[in-house]
C-alpha cells in the first residue's frame, strides 16, 4: 500500500454515541486514499468497542491528554503517513464529497499549505 494522501486524525474522549457516526462519515467518502488515526483519551464509554468494530481500518492510539486536545492532535500527526493531515472532531461529520473536493482543490491551486473550510451546525 502506497502513502495515503490524507491523514485524518481524530481526537475523541466519551464521544462514543457520536463517534460511529463520525467514522462512517470518513469511511463512506468518495475518495478513498486515506488513513484514519483515533486517539483516545483514555475514554470510559464504549469507545473501545466502536473502534474494534473497524477491525483494521483505523490506528488508534491513547493518551492522557489532560485536557490539552493539542496534544492528541499531535500524536495524531506524529503517527500519520499522509501528504496531508485532516482534523475531524469526533462528534462531527463529514458529507460524502468532503475530501474529493479538497483534493481537487489542492490539485488544481498547487501552490497550498493550509485550507479551512465552513461547517454547517444542524441543531
Amino acid at each position: 500500500m502506497g502513502q495515503p494522501f490524507f491523514s485524518i486524525v481524530i481526537p475523541t474522549f466519551n464521544q462514543s454515541n457520536f463517534l460511529k457516526e463520525s467514522l462512517n462519515s470518513v469511511f463512506n467518502q468518495d475518495f478513498k486514499n486515506f488513513e484514519v488515526i483515533v486517539v483516545d483519551n483514555f475514554s470510559k464509554d464504549k469507545t473501545q468497542q466502536v473502534i474494534k468494530s473497524y477491525k483494521d481500518k483505523i490506528i488508534y492510539r491513547r493518551t492522557r491528554n489532560n485536557g490539552v486536545i493539542a496534544k492528541s492532535r499531535n500524536i495524531g500527526i506524529k503517527n500519520s503517513r499522509g501528504k496531508w493531515i485532516a482534523f475531524l472532531d469526533s462528534d462531527d461529520y463529514w458529507s460524502k464529497s468532503k475530501l474529493s473536493k479538497v483534493f481537487n482543490y489542492i490539485k488544481k491551486k498547487k501552490d497550498v499549505d493550509v485550507i479551512c473550510n465552513n461547517e454547517w451546525q444542524i441543531y
